[in-house]
């Protein structure tokens, strides 16, 4: 797992710039410096506001397994933010999936059960 682990670490920050450098070759430098930061102010508020609203179910909590949902809910969301601000295109799309709300609370749900069969799909209405 350790091993795993550290070959993420490094491969993902080089295929990060790998792709960051192609795309700056194909729409250009100062295009793809305003991606970056772009991805990174909107990622810093969607974490923003997904907080809150982990922050809000928190503090409505009632039994123990709400609350160990909801702190990994947050943990998740600070993972999240730390993606997004990190400048590449793999840690942001990593990032804002993360945020989106309906597949966090199903990562947790799955973390915290341990139950590794078939996931249910919901419709979500927007």
């Amino acid at each position: 797992m350790l091993g795993i682990l550290l070959l993420l670490m490094i491969a993902v920050p080089f295929t990060d710039l790998y792709i960051l450098l192609q795309i700056a070759g194909m729409i250009g430098f100062w295009q793809t410096l305003a991606i970056v930061i772009a991805t990174g102010v909107i990622g810093a508020a969607i974490v923003r506001r997904e907080g809150r609203h982990v922050l809000k179910k928190l503090q409505r909590s009632v039994t123990a397994g709400e609350v160990s949902r909801n702190v990994a809910e947050g943990a998740l969301l600070v993972i999240a933010g730390l993606l997004l601000i990190t400048p590449g295109i793999i840690t942001d799309v990593t990032g804002f999936l993360l945020t989106f709300r309906p597949l966090r609370e199903r990562l947790v749900a799955r973390w915290i059960s341990g139950n590794s069969g078939n996931i249910e799909v919901e419709v979500f209405r927007f």
